[in-house]
């Protein structure tokens, strides 16, 4: 596996052709963009919308940009600038939800012109944003050699490329484990008491036994069979 120090150093090679992975600062292609549900400037935005339809139906739309953006290596490598595309690129970022009624839904349904209650998972990667990108640097200028009727002037690009965004807050992710891991507590709780009130029933002493109604115990004279009258003689 190759650095970004190894791509750097031979400016004038054309193709790397051995996977890179380095840290960097997403900035914007050829222009700033502003997400259409929060309306935070980003170089990517996609949404995932809920719109419901009626109580047990709803309709799922998913739209995201398509404009590339530009990857800059941190560090000592900072010249090291690649272009990446969207559209042909894996982007891994943690999604932020908007319930229905919540401003960014409203905004979401106005900007994409939907009717009713819709909730929304917005991504984002916002500008200047730190990333980890991993993939292959092309450089097509390079293989052809870029002169006045020739060349892409796209410069080198990353491709096959993974980016991908650290969550800074695990609320998101925790929620659905910490709603599984109550209700599993409460369940525990529950089958733990049944079973102490059960344990104590069992070994409770005779004397303390629930007793039964009055006319169901054995030996009262209540439950004798009756006795004949015998005659008394002269």
């Amino acid at each position: 596996m190759t650095t970004p120090s190894d791509a750097n150093a031979e400016p004038t090679r054309a193709l790397a052709t051995s996977p890179v992975t380095f840290e960097g600062l997403a900035c914007a292609g050829a222009t700033v963009l502003r997400s259409p549900v929060s309306g935070q400037p980003c170089v990517y935005w996609r949404v995932r919308i809920a719109q419901r339809l009626t109580a047990r139906t709803q309709l799922v739309h998913e739209m995201a940009s398509e404009e590339p953006f530009e990857v800059a290596s941190q560090g000592a490598h900072a010249a090291l600038r690649l272009r990446l595309d969207p559209t042909v690129s894996r982007i891994e970022a943690p999604p932020v939800l908007h319930r229905e009624g919540t401003p960014g839904a409203e905004a979401a349904a106005q900007y994409f012109g939907l009717a009713g209650a819709v909730s929304v998972e917005e991504t984002l990667i916002r500008l200047h944003e730190s990333l980890t990108a991993d993939g292959i640097i092309s450089d097509l200028d390079a293989a052809v050699g870029a002169g006045p009727t020739r060349g892409t002037t796209r410069g080198p690009e990353l491709v096959d490329a993974l980016v991908t965004v650290e969550s800074k807050s695990l609320g998101p992710v925790l929620l659905p484990w910490a709603l599984s891991t109550a209700a599993a507590l409460i369940g525990g709780m529950g089958l733990a008491t049944y079973a102490a009130w059960r344990g104590h029933l069992i070994h409770m002493s005779p004397a303390s036994s629930i007793r039964a109604p009055r006319l169901f115990r054995g030996g009262s004279d209540q439950m004798r069979p009756p006795e004949m009258p015998h005659p008394r003689l002269p």
